[in-house]
């Protein structure tokens, strides 16, 4: 049974007129995820498409309106895995491209699958990858006050209708960070998939490198135990541990599940069974 899964961040709760936007936000896009699906795109695909959608809407912190570091520069990262091939692909603190996502997709057929900072961009420019200006008055100021912001870094899963899982995460970063600082978006901690299984995650990512999230989520599906329970085992570890963030994830039969330690995550899945979205969380 293929599906869909996305999401746009984890964190503090926005108002509820915020939360209507995002809720708005990913089912436009989660729907045209799914129109991919049933016309029979590949996983990695749909993932990507996904991916650049929600980089393009400045609601969150990837692509258009990601958060600024210390320094007021915004660099992004961006990983891909196709998990039919177990192949991953990142870009981490590029700045001025518009969809980084897009150049990870690239890299999917390179031998260097792994670039940062201006072997990226270069590598950018020689494909003709669109650039320009990610920054939004909000976010430069969110960066005047000092401010990490409430955008959310953003993430797609997806079965296809043959079973074949790819995972896609994109970022801004946490905000505020040490210029260099790494994200845990372009590693397997925060995006990873294989043929069982696939996850994004999102939240503070030293939490989420902490406990290879996303890797370790995966794992246990590939060693057999079902996704509901691993995810449960999971956000129980993250609980104990005290690790802020949230995972979306799939398997290869299209069951999917959304975990968080935050106040809220914002999430959309579809399915054959329709559409299934976070629940509103309150910010009084």
């Amino acid at each position: 049974m293929p599906s869909v899964i996305i999401h746009g961040g984890a964190g503090r709760a926005r108002t509820i007129a915020g939360q209507e936007a995002i809720r708005a936000s990913l089912a436009h896009i989660a729907g045209v995820a799914w129109t991919m699906v049933l016309d029979g795109a590949q996983a990695r695909e749909i993932a990507v498409e996904a991916a650049r959608l929600l980089e393009n809407d400045p609601l969150f912190n990837a692509g258009v309106g990601s958060k600024l570091q210390s320094d007021g520069g915004a660099r992004l990262s961006a990983a891909l895995m196709d998990g039919a091939h177990e192949r991953f692909s990142g870009v981490i603190n590029i700045e001025g491209l518009l969809n980084p996502i897009l150049l990870c997709e690239d890299l999917q057929h390179q031998r260097d699958r792994v670039l940062a900072g201006e072997g990226a961009l270069k590598r950018a420019r020689l494909l003709g990858l669109p650039e320009g200006d990610v920054i939004t008055e909000t976010a430069r100021e969110n960066w005047r006050q000092a401010l990490d912001g409430q955008t959310g870094t953003i993430g797609a899963v997806i079965c296809d209708a043959r079973g074949d899982i790819a995972a896609a995460t994109s970022t801004g970063g946490r905000g505020m960070e040490a210029v260099g600082r790494v994200s845990d978006s372009a590693t397997v901690a925060g995006n990873y998939a294989s043929p069982s299984a696939g996850a994004s995650c999102t939240g503070i990512g030293e939490d989420i490198v902490d406990g290879a999230l996303a890797a370790r989520l995966v794992a246990a599906v590939d060693d057999g135990t079902a996704l509901a329970e691993a995810a449960s085992s999971l956000e129980q570890k993250m609980r104990a541990r005290g690790w802020t963030a949230g995972v979306i994830s799939l398997d290869a039969r299209g069951q999917w599940s959304a975990i968080h330690t935050t106040e809220v995550m914002y999430w959309t899945a579809m399915d054959p069974n329709g559409l299934h979205q976070f629940s509103f969380s309150d910010p009084s």
